[in-house]
């Protein structure tokens, strides 16, 4: 790789990262455009690091190129729903894989998260979703199965861009220190019927709220 080379991978990088900040953040809002020539002016960089950033971002689902251009990616309430209906099945799977293979070292970082996950500032909804995808990574890891880890992986990247909306109700965040606390003790016990039981739990619950929630402009409210 040349020098040239070299400097406009590592300005794509940037860019990629300050962007998919901004877009969790909501700098951007679901269905907003993304024009190149803007965002080059607002990083300060040209336009093909802009390009190869949202490129990136394409593959990751938080980000979507229509007919005039890039978009802030948006999901229908009844595609959010399909997501979490396999989500659901897969998160006890991994849940029941984790308890069976309880890891050391891993289980000390689980519940870390779970600790962690109590000390959130309930008014940080993304704070709180970082928190949480933390300890679903690491359930993931724990599972032993790479392939179940990265099919979950790429659907928290598709739910990605409403995981703010899920944390918007600190009523619910109280509810997620419960059911996270509930699902770590199980995989620490090395219960895989107990751990599967309360994953699913925790994922049902979630479904049942999405369901309360409106969809407003690609939010819910």
């Amino acid at each position: 790789m040349s020098e040239n080379e070299d400097k406009q991978s590592k300005y794509s990088d940037i860019v990629y990262d300050l962007l998919k900040k901004d877009i969790l953040n909501r700098r951007f809002e679901p269905k907003d455009k993304l024009s190149e020539t803007a965002l080059s002016k607002l990083y300060n960089v040209s336009r093909t690091p802009v390009r190869e950033a949202l490129h990136k971002l394409e593959k990751e689902g938080l980000v979507v190129k229509l007919s005039d251009g890039y978009h802030v990616s948006f999901l229908t309430k009844e595609q959010i729903l399909k997501l979490f209906e396999v989500r659901s099945i897969l998160e006890g799977l991994a849940a029941e894989k984790a308890a069976m293979n309880r890891d050391p070292e891993l289980l000390k970082k689980l519940r870390d998260a779970a600790e962690e996950f109590k000390k959130i500032n309930k008014n940080d909804p993304l704070a709180a979703a970082h928190a949480n995808a933390n300890f679903h990574d690491i359930i993931a890891d724990l599972s032993g199965n790479e392939y179940l880890r990265d099919i979950l992986k790429d659907i928290r990247n598709k739910l990605a861009i409403v995981r703010i909306d899920l944390f918007a109700s600190t009523s619910r965040i109280d509810q997620e220190i419960e059911e996270h606390w509930k699902i770590y003790q199980a995989i620490e016990k090395g219960d895989p019927q107990e751990a599967r039981k309360a994953a699913l739990e925790h994922q049902n619950n979630l479904i049942e709220f999405i369901k309360s929630k409106k969809m407003i402009g690609g939010l819910l409210i």
